[in-house]
C-alpha cells in the first residue's frame, strides 16, 4: 500500500499558481486554489505537454499548448482536444509540508 511522502512546502506554491515537481521519476503538478492543494500528473492527456505550464481558471487547469482543460480535483477532461482524464493524486498538508500518495 502506498504511503504519503513529502513533495513540497506550502510556501512554494502561491494561491492561483501551479508548480512542477518530480517524485520517484513521475512529473507531478501541484496547484493552490484558495489554500487548497491539488496534485495531478504533469502531462496533458492530449499531447503529453506539461500542464504545470498552464493556467488555473477556477478549479481547472488549462493547457497553454492546445487549450485542453482538466478539473484539478478529479482529473476529468473538460473540453477538447483532450478526451482522456489526467491522473490525480491524494494530498494532505501537515504544517507547511505537502505530502502526496502515489
Amino acid at each position: 500500500m502506498a504511503e504519503f511522502q513529502k513533495i513540497a512546502k506550502t510556501s512554494e506554491i502561491i494561491d492561483g499558481e501551479v508548480m512542477p515537481f518530480y517524485l520517484d521519476g513521475i512529473g507531478i503538478a501541484i496547484c493552490n486554489i484558495n489554500n487548497n492543494y491539488y496534485a495531478f500528473r504533469d502531462e496533458c492527456s492530449h499531447e503529453t505537454f506539461p500542464l504545470a505550464d498552464g493556467d488555473i481558471e477556477g478549479e481547472n487547469i488549462v493547457c497553454i499548448y492546445h487549450g485542453a482543460e482538466f478539473d484539478v480535483k478529479t482529473g476529468e477532461a473538460i473540453c477538447l482536444p483532450a478526451i482522456e482524464p489526467v491522473e490525480v493524486y491524494e494530498l494532505k498538508v501537515e504544517g507547511d509540508d505537502i505530502l502526496i500518495k502515489i
